[in-house]
């Protein structure tokens, strides 16, 4: 993100680091205007989720419109295309909303109930303290026992 905000400044990221590094002050207003941004694109992947957005829709390659039923002196029914304020023609669009980015925010925000894990518990329920080797071995065994499952049921 440095490099982006050096470049929107004219200047190159270098000079960016160098001032970040001999320059406090500097340094507190890069972390508060990426802090600022982070909060933007935050805002921008939870509306993305929960309220959605507009997606075009297309068919054999082609940008479809919406359009207006018309009819004429005597009855007769056409369609036309529905313009917008500019006089384009307004895209057919299906409202889309993004998972991912729900799971990402919920996973942000409430890491304690919804971040992706293993635990291990002791019989009493209680979890089991594990170093990486005693984790990596418990997932060996667990592996193990799935693979002896798998052909118990194919030959059993």
């Amino acid at each position: 993100m440095l490099a982006y905000a050096a470049k929107a400044a004219g200047i190159d990221r270098t000079t960016a680091w160098r001032w970040m590094k001999s320059d406090k002050g500097f340094a507190e207003a890069v972390e508060l205007a990426m802090d600022s941004g982070v909060d933007r694109a935050e805002a921008e992947a939870f509306r993305r989720a929960i309220d959605g957005y507009e997606e075009p829709i297309v068919a054999n390659g082609r940008l479809l419109y919406r359009h207006r039923r018309v009819l004429d002196e005597d009855g007769k029914e056409s369609y036309e295309p529905l313009l917008d304020a500019q006089g384009q023609p307004v895209p057919l669009t299906i409202r889309k909303h993004s998972d991912g980015l729900l799971s990402l925010v919920l996973k942000g925000r409430r890491k304690h109930i919804y971040a992706d894990r293993t635990e291990v518990t002791n019989p009493d329920g209680s979890l089991a303290p594990l170093d990486e080797n005693a984790r990596a071995s418990r997932v060996a065994a667990l592996l193990e026992a799935a693979r002896r499952r798998r052909e118990a049921e194919e030959f059993g």
